[in-house]
């Protein structure tokens, strides 16, 4: 019983510094495990994150962070599993996405579809650059890119 209650404070108490240290970052999953000497958080089962206007919703999340000057700061995430990015007027389904916190570098792989307002894309590999709002689809070996853009 009080490893269940010391296990349950840790998880606060991680929760708490991680969503100070990133400027509000909330995540909710089903199983939350900490490898504080990897600089990683994985989460598990029915896992929404929301950072401002960057929602997540996936089934496996991988935070990579690093200790700077005593907060954890995030530098990667990973989303595995049925994972569905919603950032402004950008929407994205795929079964793996990787965010690049510093560069705001988002890269969607694994039958990843991406819209923007109402125009997709869709490649083996879409890359989203937010601060640049721009766009780079990929095809790997024979595939192809394909796109749906509406005109006004």
């Amino acid at each position: 019983m009080k490893r269940a209650v010391l296990t349950f404070l840790i998880i606060i108490i991680f929760n708490i510094t991680l969503a100070l240290a990133a400027s509000e970052i909330n995540i909710t999953s089903n199983k939350m495990e900490v490898f504080e000497s990897e600089g990683l958080a994985v989460f598990t089962g029915k896992v929404f994150a929301i950072k401002k206007d960057l929602k997540v919703w996936c089934d496996k999340m991988y935070v990579y962070y690093e200790n700077q000057k005593g907060k954890k700061v995030v530098n990667k995430i990973i989303a595995l599993g049925r994972v569905v990015i919603e950032k402004g007027k950008w929407k994205a389904y795929a079964d793996k996405a990787v965010y690049f916190k510093k560069q705001e570098k988002l890269v969607l792989e694994d039958n990843p579809k991406v819209w923007r307002d109402k125009n997709l894309i869709e490649g083996d590999i879409v890359i989203i650059y937010f601060n640049e709002d721009k766009s780079e689809v990929l095809a790997k070996e024979q595939g192809r890119v394909r796109t749906m853009i509406y005109l006004k």
